[in-house]
């Protein structure tokens, strides 16, 4: 049984009773905590840090900002990762949402360009596996294969969305990436 930490995307939260998470579970428990990303990168990984230190998880995952985080995480703490949907440059990629903003449960949101600045690159380090669906509206999977493709591996699943359509069909390859 794997134990996995799960690391949600912007605006979000962490919800057990997701599709994704309760697909996931198959593979052993999951764990999570809500994420606010209109705090600085370093914030946001250092809080992250401290929760993955209280879970000693075996696998990390995460989708979107997510992604880019579980990527961060895995680099700095040796614990492979699997980045689905990932973003890459965070600090292209939020600029549409800098200013005042409502999450998708409805509460409203300041994101500042200072905030966003403070985000890095995806990393090149580290244990990870890319999983990205072809029809994601968001981020063009073929720029994520681009930006990514010489340093992981990556699977891309044809149609799909930004949230991840693929999730069963991709079971099999996470647990095979958390073997390794």
């Amino acid at each position: 049984m794997l134990k996995t930490c799960y690391l949600h995307g912007f605006a979000s939260r962490f919800d057990t009773t997701s599709e994704k998470l309760k697909t996931l579970a198959k593979l052993g428990p999951v764990y999570g905590h809500d994420i606010d990303y209109t705090q600085g990168s370093e914030d946001v990984i250092e809080e992250s840090l401290d929760k993955l230190m209280q879970v000693n998880p075996d696998l990390l995952v995460g989708t979107s900002m997510g992604g880019w985080l579980a990527g961060i995480l895995g680099a700095e703490s040796g614990i492979p990762f699997v980045a689905i949907n990932p973003v890459t440059d965070p600090g292209h990629t939020l600029k549409p949402w800098i200013g005042e903003g409502v999450d998708h449960q409805g509460h409203a949101y300041q994101l500042t360009e200072e905030v966003i600045s403070s985000y890095y690159p995806f990393t090149h380090y580290g244990s990870g596996l890319v999983l990205l669906d072809q029809g994601d509206e968001l981020l063009p999977w073929n720029d994520t294969v681009r930006v990514l493709g010489d340093y992981f591996p990556v699977h891309s699943f044809e149609g799909g969305s930004h949230r991840f359509e693929h999730m069963e069909e991709a079971l099999e390859l996470i647990r095979e990436h958390a073997k390794d």
